[in-house]
């Protein structure tokens, strides 16, 4: 299980930092430069809408496989008709979608004609965005409980910001126009619910054939996976509203609609490159942690989740640093229109600096038997968001969206410390998590000694470099993470034992 982790999350977080430096150049680089704030805050828009809706249309069904199926799980028998199971309930969740998109869509168009005219236009494009987000979601879910999570960032970091920046490159030598390139990016969005597909079908985990015997083997099982479904859909909608509704509740709040909506994804997008390893981390981790709860193994689960705190918050607090560290370069990158997301890029980082800490404690309430819990904790949060966004917005703007998501992350985070404590008896916060921190103080107090140097590029590569030493050097020698330092010392002694092999030849 150890190096099914380390594998894949290694393989992940190369998929996923190889993927942020293209989104880095499509994000931060070129589209400030080719389009306008409001026709980037046309595709947020639609990707946050379409997550939102399409998550309903899950019926749950994303929880009940990251949890149940384990029990499915027998590759001889095609996973006793799991896979049918699961398209007929996504089917049936679109065409309800798609019921939803229909009754809702002229109250869409009214509401934003005026102050997002941009979004009016290309509404009906939330339908394909739906159908896909929806099916991919449930896929992704699929994949990732195969032991193949590695291989979902590897199509939705890396390959499909790959294609994004192709869709980018055509319109700036004008052979798509702000209309084709739109239709552009609605059919490449669907190249990782194509290839995680045909991944599936490849490696012989596709089958269209029906088998419910499974549910009279195994008494009790039906009924489970109703309650997990619909607790399943409260903490899905939840989770995916989270990231989701700031930017909806821009787009209605903000004078300037689509236009504040484009400066806030930038902007968000700089804090959210703190979350990059976790994601690999805790996809594999979340499969891993779902089958030890069924061999009722609650030690690895605990190991799992002392190591995640550790590593995650080493990762998190280096992000940190090289992001709030580098700011004011970030922010001459962007240009002057982007400017008043400053103090959007330091809450948004703090909030998901936050998440880090928590290691995999959301999978572990969430996987485990206290699910229906999990559930209530997450329609708290996306409730608490919601009303801060309301409370802050009208007197920060943009700065008020992220002010609510770092309040909310960190209502969200005592929450689940005091659950695990209380119904698990699990204790990961030790001395290692207080010299983190102190690592951490230490190196920003460096970095803020230093000054500016004119050229901004010259500046953010001695800035990290610098950030990088101050801060790692001391996390290594004291031994902090035994796993970092392990990939350290692995990843030298390949390096070392592939130039030995040069040099022989």
């Amino acid at each position: 299980m150890k190096d099914i982790i380390q594998r894949q999350t290694f393989k992940g977080s190369v998929y996923s930092y190889i993927g942020v430096l293209i989104g880095f150049l499509n994000t931060v680089i070129l589209m400030p430069k080719l389009f306008t704030t409001s026709e980037i805050g046309l595709t947020d828009i639609l990707v946050s809408t379409s997550a939102l809706i399409a998550q309903f249309g899950t019926l749950g069904f994303s929880n009940v496989t990251a949890k149940l199926f384990p029990k499915f799980r027998d590759k001889s028998k095609n996973h006793n008709g799991f896979i049918f199971l699961l398209l007929i309930v996504t089917t049936i969740g679109f065409i309800l979608c798609l019921t939803y998109y229909f009754i809702y869509k002229q109250k869409l168009i009214d509401e934003n004609i005026d102050k997002s005219p941009l979004f009016s236009e290309y509404v009906y494009l939330l339908i394909p965005f739906i159908f896909i987000t929806l099916f991919y979601s449930i896929f992704d879910t699929y994949n990732k409980m195969l032991f193949n999570a590695s291989f979902g960032i590897f199509v939705k970091e890396f390959l499909l910001r790959c294609f994004n920046l192709v869709g980018i490159i055509l319109f700036y030598f004008k052979i798509l126009d702000f209309q084709g390139f739109v239709y552009y990016y609605t059919l490449v969005f669907a190249i990782p619910l194509i290839f995680t597909c045909v991944l599936i079908i490849y490696k012989g985990d596709f089958s269209l054939k029906p088998d419910f015997k499974i549910f009279k083997r195994k008494k009790g099982l039906k009924k489970e996976v109703f309650s997990v479904a619909f607790w399943g859909l409260i903490a899905g909608f939840s989770g995916t509203a989270i990231f989701a509704i700031d930017k909806i509740l821009i787009n209605k709040y903000c004078l300037n609609g689509l236009d504040d909506v484009g400066i806030y994804s930038r902007a968000f997008y700089f804090g959210s490159m703190i979350m990059v390893t976790s994601r690999s981390f805790t996809k594999i981790s979340g499969s891993i942690i779902s089958q030890s709860f069924k061999e009722n193994n609650l030690a690895k689960v605990e190991e799992i989740y002392k190591k995640s705190v550790i590593t995650l918050t080493v990762l998190g607090m280096l992000f940190f640093l090289l992001i709030w560290g580098n700011v004011d370069n970030i922010l001459q990158i962007l240009g002057p229109a982007y400017a008043k997301g400053k103090y959007v890029i330091l809450f948004v980082s703090l909030a998901h600096f936050v998440q880090m800490i928590a290691g995999t404690s959301g999978e572990l309430i969430n996987l485990g038997k206290y699910y229906r819990q999990f559930s209530i904790i997450m329609l708290f949060i996306i409730l608490s968001i919601w009303g801060f966004n309301i409370l802050l917005l009208p007197i920060y703007g943009i700065t008020g969206a992220a002010i609510a998501l770092f309040i909310s992350f960190s209502i969200y985070f005592f929450i689940r410390l005091f659950f695990i404590k209380s119904k698990y008896k699990f204790q990961a916060y030790n001395y290692k998590f207080f010299l983190i921190i102190l690592f951490g103080i230490i190196s920003y107090s460096i970095i803020l000694l230093i000054p500016q140097i004119s050229n901004f590029w010259l500046d953010t590569i001695i800035r990290s470099a610098i950030i990088c030493i101050t801060f790692c050097i001391p996390i290594y020698f004291f031994k902090i993470s035994p796993d970092i330092n392990e990939i350290i010392i692995n990843s030298y002694k390949k390096f070392t034992d592939f130039f030995k092999k040069i040099n022989h030849k």
